[in-house]
């Protein structure tokens, strides 16, 4: 109820007032500010010709949504991080492929028959080079020796390893046109598992917007960071096909 306080002071003739005051409610009175949201009634929904009802948000609810924003998994700035560095990987092995001289990368393709199944050379090896012309090819396990150099000479990499001790000693042939093809193969395997990293982390990507999107993530903005998804990835696909491309023009000499 408003208060009011009348005060009068009577004479003779008349009764005047002195002072005519109103207090009302403070709006700091109230223990938590309210925002108001008007928001029709969605069609279809029967209004008996009434007015849309008025909804109030809690500022705690507007805070809960801010937290929950904060809280999302998904983040385009840590794939575009994760994926600039899955390319440099890329641009690191390419730098260390010089026609003519011995260089580790060539023998990344290799896979050698291990347990029941393969496994890449490099993950049984050592690999390092010897010199200019030679690769030493140092095995971890020793009785994998002979199968190492029976993998090797069976690449297709026109290579024929020597068993020198505990490991192999593999001489790099003479630039010839056969050498060069394949020092192109090697680099298009390269980029293709360059490529494949670069879907993995797109797809490590798109579960986390997933989550989000079951946490509560506004479908319009779960397709708008699904789409700049898209677009960064065909931007470091097509960084490979480049870096590819330039690769394969220097190994043939043109």
């Amino acid at each position: 109820m408003f208060l009011r306080r009348i005060l009068f002071h009577a004479s003779r003739d008349f009764i005047s007032p002195l002072t005519f005051t109103l207090s009302f409610p403070s709006v700091s009175s109230f223990t938590g500010q309210r925002r108001l949201l008007a928001s029709k009634k969605k069609a279809g929904e029967k209004s008996g010709g009434k007015r849309g009802k008025v909804a109030f948000k809690e500022e705690d609810d507007i805070e809960d949504e801010e937290e929950n924003a904060s809280n999302r998994t998904f983040d385009l700035t840590n794939v575009s991080t994760k994926m600039n560095t899955i390319l440099g990987r890329l641009k690191k092995e390419y730098g260390t492929m010089r026609i003519g001289q011995a260089n580790p990368a060539i023998l990344d393709s290799v896979m050698v028959p291990y347990e029941n199944g393969s496994a890449p050379l490099r993950d049984l090896t050592q690999i390092i080079v010897k010199d200019p012309q030679t690769l030493l090819v140092h095995v971890h396990d020793e009785e994998m020796l002979k199968t190492v150099d029976k993998a090797i000479r069976s690449a297709n990499l026109n290579l024929n390893p020597m068993i020198d001790g505990k490991g192999l000693k593999v001489p790099i042939p003479k630039i010839t046109t056969e050498f060069r093809e394949k020092m192109i193969k090697v680099a298009s395997k390269i980029a293709e598992n360059t490529k494949i990293k670069l879907r993995l982390a797109r797809q490590d990507g798109l579960k986390d917007l997933k989550k989000d999107s079951k946490n509560g993530l506004p479908s319009d903005e779960a397709k708008l960071l699904e789409k700049q998804l898209q677009l960064l990835i065909d931007k470091y696909v097509k960084d490979v096909d480049d870096s590819f491309k330039a690769k394969s023009k220097e190994i043939s000499g043109n």
